[in-house]
């Protein structure tokens, strides 16, 4: 009789222990993914440890180099699933606009409860249910999903680094791995000198994209040349290596029609 009891305790805690597992919804193609519950979290003992640091063997000639990455890394960290950032911010397809409405989802599609309402997040775009169909909207921010699609464009604006999606824009949160909904970045003049930087004024009418993207592009020619990234260095290097890190960044400006300051 014990026995019996037993036998049928197991099969009641299995049972709950299944219901309760989180399981992508949606059928087709897409990246792997599980229901997103914005009021759950699961917060790990320790953070992730991106890169290699000084404990961690490295590769004949890495010895140099002093950022977390080593050398080429993208400024900002490198993570799974972190898109490349040349997208266009919207894909090949057609560009949907909050409104439009679809009877099912075209790709694999992940349920949102948020705040008490439900939302949907699929390609990049955000629905709410209505009337039996779908409405495309804009996810409140504060949204988070684990999944950006590959047509993300990376922005970066006041040293922060946002994603574009439909529109909608994303910052990576390395403590949850996910992507939260933010507030759309406003467009700032170039930040003073915090001892790595140097200010670059442009000579010829660069616009304010060129101008991110010539930054962005001498940031890493920089710091290749110098072994150096300050944007992900766990501490202050020696003087001459900083000094490195701004000659180059200064002479690339200086190739693309800037005056160095």
């Amino acid at each position: 009789m014990k026995s019996r009891i037993w036998q049928l305790a197991g099969v009641g805690v299995l049972g709950l222990g299944i219901s309760l597992g989180a399981v992508a919804e949606g059928q087709g193609e897409g990246a792997p993914g599980r229901s997103l519950n914005s009021r759950d979290e699961v917060q790990q003992t320790q953070p992730p440890r991106q890169g290699y640091y000084q404990d961690i063997p490295r590769r004949h000639g890495d010895n140099r180099y002093w950022q977390a990455g080593g050398p080429g890394q993208r400024p900002g960290g490198d993570w799974q699933g972190r898109p490349d950032g040349r997208g266009d911010g919207w894909g090949p397809g057609p560009q949907y606009r909050p409104g439009h409405r679809i009877d099912q989802f075209p790709e694999r599609y992940w349920k949102v409860p948020y705040r008490g309402d439900e939302y949907f997040y699929s390609g990049g775009y955000w629905y709410r249910p209505q009337g039996g169909r779908y409405v495309l909207v804009t996810p409140p921010y504060g949204m988070r999903v684990e999944y950006l699609p590959p047509y993300a464009r990376e922005v970066w604006l006041g040293g922060a680094l946002f994603f574009e999606v439909a529109d909608n824009y994303y910052q990576y949160r390395p403590d949850s791995r996910e992507y939260v909904v933010v507030n759309p970045p406003v467009a700032a003049p170039a930040p003073a000198s915090d001892g790595y930087d140097v200010v670059a004024y442009p000579m010829h009418g660069q616009g304010q994209e060129q101008q991110e993207q010539d930054r962005y592009q001498c940031h890493r020619w920089a710091v290749g040349q110098s072994g150096f990234d300050p944007a992900t260095a766990p501490y202050a290097p020696p003087a001459n290596v900083a000094e490195n890190y701004r000659r180059a960044l200064g002479a690339c400006f200086s190739g693309r029609g800037y005056s160095i300051n």
